[in-house]
């Protein structure tokens, strides 16, 4: 018999991927962010609240609004805030997938661990030792 693991994302990440997206659509401006996230909701159904637990679907919608070589743009710099502010490291290859940096950061997501609490204190602490050896 098999068991069937299950887990709990941290409630963080959901807080953290929407910052994210938030931080990065801004690149778009204000007006741009929200012009964006009305036609993802209206146009493709695809609620805020929603982006992280279907980002295949996110992604497939920024690009048919914004075109591939635009979506990929505003989707790693969205990769790119996430990962930060999760304390994790990027090592982006040379095919970008969206969908994939969002499941991998999802393993790391989960609430056994508080992995996200520990990641960010441990991140804010070598950004202060950083900063006091810059200073020195």
């Amino acid at each position: 018999m098999t068991q069937k693991l299950s887990y709990t994302l941290n409630p963080k990440f959901e807080e953290l991927f929407d910052s994210a997206v938030d931080k990065a659509m801004l690149l778009l401006g204000e007006s741009g962010r929200q012009a964006s996230c009305y036609h993802l909701e209206k146009t493709f159904g695809i609620k805020k609240d929603m982006w992280h637990k279907n980002p295949e679907g996110f992604a497939e919608a920024v690009e048919q609004i914004f075109g591939r070589p635009g979506s990929q743009l505003l989707l790693k710099a969205i990769i790119k805030e996430f990962y930060t502010d999760l304390g994790l490291k990027l090592q982006e290859p040379k095919e970008f997938s969206f969908a994939y940096f969002v499941r991998e950061a999802k393993r790391y997501a989960h609430v056994g661990g508080n992995l996200i609490e520990k990641r960010r204190k441990s991140l804010g602490k070598r950004r202060r030792r950083d900063e006091n050896e810059k200073g020195e």
